[in-house]
């Protein structure tokens, strides 16, 4: 951890304190909420940590319109229509590329994400998995972790 550490000192500066806490976290398996007034450099941050630690990086921007469909994926039509509910068929979202991935799915102003989304992102969160309709069971690959901010 002190090598990640060393590293992303030399790319967010003035932080060390928030990389121990956000390095740690993940290292630990748990997901993690950042919170702090617009421009602090918390996308900064954990850009910095995902590339220091070798992991993947899915941006999402919370705000009303991020329905579970967006967030999820969803069916191509034209091929639903020509080949029917194929699982190739199947165009992913954010969050099934990062659990596919085991990546990191990083959600801006989360408190502004609607309530059935965030039963969705909850779900995934305490059981590791997604059901979707037509497709199946989606797992989270190992590393997969839900970092959300909010001002």
């Amino acid at each position: 951890m002190s090598n990640d550490l060393e590293r992303l000192g030399r790319d967010v500066v003035g932080r060390r304190r928030e990389l121990e806490i956000v390095v740690a976290a993940l290292r630990a398996d748990r997901h993690i909420v950042l919170e702090g007034p617009p421009g602090t450099g918390k996308s900064t941050l954990l850009r910095a940590v995902a590339r220091a630690v070798g992991v993947g990086f899915e941006f999402v921007e919370g705000n009303a319109e991020l329905t579970p469909a967006r967030l999820v994926g969803s069916f191509d039509p034209a091929r639903v229509l020509n080949e029917g509910y194929a699982a190739d068929a199947f165009m992913d979202g954010p969050l099934v590329t990062a659990m596919r991935e085991g990546s990191l799915l990083y959600v801006e102003e989360i408190n502004r994400v609607p309530e059935e989304t965030l039963n969705v992102l909850i779900t995934v969160m305490s059981e590791g998995d997604l059901s979707v309709p037509r497709l199946g069971r989606i797992t989270a690959a190992p590393g997969f972790r839900l970092v959300a901010a909010m001002n």
